[in-house]
């Protein structure tokens, strides 16, 4: 599941954005749903090794099955303690952040919110995170990991398209 992290970036953001398996459809997620599992649980976030178009270190993999949001990969590097030599650069992976999960991925449990996904061409590009606009967004409202409700927000045709789940 790994592969998933590594297919190119279509859109272009300031910061490297987290990805999305809609259905057969690879996307850019300007949202970062990891970042809030450090804050709900209070567990100490890993020591990620930031890059210049990915400050937090890490790029995050999900995936939307069923009608639930899951973690299914983490491609970026961490620095771990070993037991004579101090910190060392080691790759970061699902397991070694969720020693427990299953081979199926994590389910989001921790997230509730709204996932922002562009869609269509980039009609602004702004050089702070994900300020980027484009003709279309798809917005993702999530309770718990549970997806509530999908829309499209079409801004080329002002109108807003209900998804189905």
């Amino acid at each position: 599941m790994l592969a998933v992290c590594s297919w190119a970036h279509q859109k272009m953001a300031a910061q490297l954005p987290d990805m999305i398996m809609l259905g057969p459809r690879k996307m850019d997620l300007y949202t970062n749903p990891l970042e809030a599992y450090w804050e709900k649980t209070g567990k100490k976030k890993p020591d990620f090794k930031p890059a210049g178009n990915c400050l937090r270190g890490y790029i995050a993999c999900w995936s939307i099955e069923g009608n639930r949001l899951v973690l299914i990969g983490i491609h970026g590097a961490q620095y771990a303690n070993t037991f004579f030599f101090g910190k060392k650069l080691v790759e970061t992976n699902l397991k070694r952040v969720f020693p427990k999960s299953k081979a199926n991925g994590v389910l989001a449990n921790w997230f509730s919110g709204k996932l922002r996904v562009p869609a269509g061409q980039m009609t602004q590009y702004g050089n702070d995170q994900y300020n980027s606009r484009f003709e279309k967004e798809i917005i993702i409202t999530v309770d718990k990991g549970v997806v509530m409700k999908m829309v499209t927000l079409d801004y080329a045709k002002q109108k807003l398209v209900m998804n189905r789940i």
